[in-house]
């Protein structure tokens, strides 16, 4: 849709400010809010796709009257800025393809190194240390020591 017509469906002017767009909005949310046609059901269906459309119409409203002035759609662009934008759009496009690629290879040694880890039988001594047992060259460097003395 066009923002002249979501201008419309809130019977705004084009000319209308921030603050006139929110009254629009809460008149026809008083207006057309489904809970006032409860005991009716096909004017509560219609009273739900008007506010739908209401709210719709206010979002977009809203964000044209908050955007700056030079970013308003509709409105001329100078032909840099659409080619900054077009380049903008490319290298967004190479960075995202990049990251996706650094991450599937970051993903792939982990599970490789991770593999190769996992299925390491375990060293022999290792029990050793588990238990609390010093081993053998430990057991020799203290029997010297007590030589010494």
């Amino acid at each position: 849709m066009d923002i002249k017509r979501f201008f419309e469906i809130l019977e705004l002017d084009r000319n209308a400010s921030l603050d006139e767009a929110k009254q629009a909005y809460k008149d026809m949310v008083n207006i057309w809010h489904p809970d006032r046609f409860s005991n009716n059901p096909r004017l509560k269906r219609k009273a739900e796709e008007k506010l739908k459309e209401a709210n719709l119409a206010y979002e977009m409203v809203r964000s044209f009257l908050t955007s700056p002035k030079e970013a308003r759609p509709g409105q001329e662009k100078a032909p840099k800025s659409q080619a900054e934008a077009g380049a903008r759009d490319k290298t967004e496009a190479v960075v995202e393809a990049g990251t996706r690629i650094i991450l599937s290879v970051c993903y792939y040694l982990y599970t490789s190194l991770r593999g190769i880890i996992v299925s390491q039988p375990p060293k022999p001594g290792a029990d050793k240390k588990a238990k609390g047992e010093p081993e053998k060259e430990q057991r020799q460097c203290q029997g010297k020591r007590r030589g010494q003395k």
